[in-house]
């Protein structure tokens, strides 16, 4: 057989045979692996002298030889090729959301709605006590708390006179029942006749005037009631009555 002539060689575990060369063979001096059920063995030990009659079209079948991979040429029994397949790239499963991440998204999406509703119902929220809070904590200026329903006015009276008409003086509590602090209020006095008519215009008292110091803080503390006393301009002998309006 020349250097180039092939040979058969047939797998001693399947069986199944292959044209090789000894340029082949000698690659790994004879040892081989078969293309159809990987087993290894000596290519040369396995040879087949006899070429068996084809059964049809040969095919060719991937002859492994150890180090290296070559292409035998067309198996003598016609058998089935070991199909060449090219292994498919590992998936790599997406990794969920990390939970602290999913979490501070969760607040950044809540804090934004949080910070619109604030927005949008600011003329009403901004009078409520707690509410306030939260937009001075955002760094949100708003308006001094005023909330005259929330103040209560109680023990009224008129001081005694006796001579000559002097000024004429009521007495009053004042009561912010409000759970925030809160200015003293403007005061508006008006007289009226015995059959309940307005006598002459309203006098109003501003909190420097009534208040007992000069130097006393202007804002009432939540839930601090204030004695004061007015100093009115006498209304005459026609007065029967006044009232008390917060402005």
């Amino acid at each position: 057989m020349s250097e180039s002539a092939a040979l058969i060689s047939e797998c001693p575990s399947c069986q199944t045979r292959f044209r090789v060369t000894e340029e082949q063979l000698a690659v790994a001096d004879g040892r081989v692996r078969c293309g159809a059920c990987l087993a290894v063995f000596d290519g040369r030990e396995a040879e087949v002298r006899e070429e068996p009659a084809l059964g049809g079209e040969p095919v060719d079948v991937l002859l492994e030889i150890e180090g290296t991979e070559q292409a035998s040429a067309p198996a003598a029994t016609g058998g089935v090729s070991a199909p060449d397949y090219e292994e498919a790239p590992e998936s790599t499963p997406e990794k969920p959301l990390h939970p602290v991440l999913f979490a501070a998204a969760i607040a950044a999406a809540l804090a934004l709605l949080a910070a619109g509703v604030l927005v949008l119902q600011y003329e009403v929220y901004v009078q409520d006590p707690v509410l306030r809070d939260a937009y001075e904590i955002v760094g949100v200026e708003v308006p001094r708390y005023k909330a005259l329903e929330e103040i209560e006015v109680a023990n009224t009276s008129v001081d005694e006179r006796s001579g000559a008409p002097e000024d004429l003086i009521v007495r009053l509590d004042l009561t912010n029942t409000a759970p925030r602090y809160q200015r003293f209020p403007n005061l508006a006095v008006r007289f009226h006749r015995e059959d309940g008519t307005l006598l002459a215009d309203e006098q109003r008292v501003l909190p420097a005037a009534y208040l007992p110091s000069p130097t006393q803080s202007r804002l009432m503390s939540p839930h601090q009631t204030a004695s004061v006393a007015l100093r009115l301009d006498d209304p005459g002998p026609d007065a029967s009555s006044y009232s008390i309006s917060l402005l």
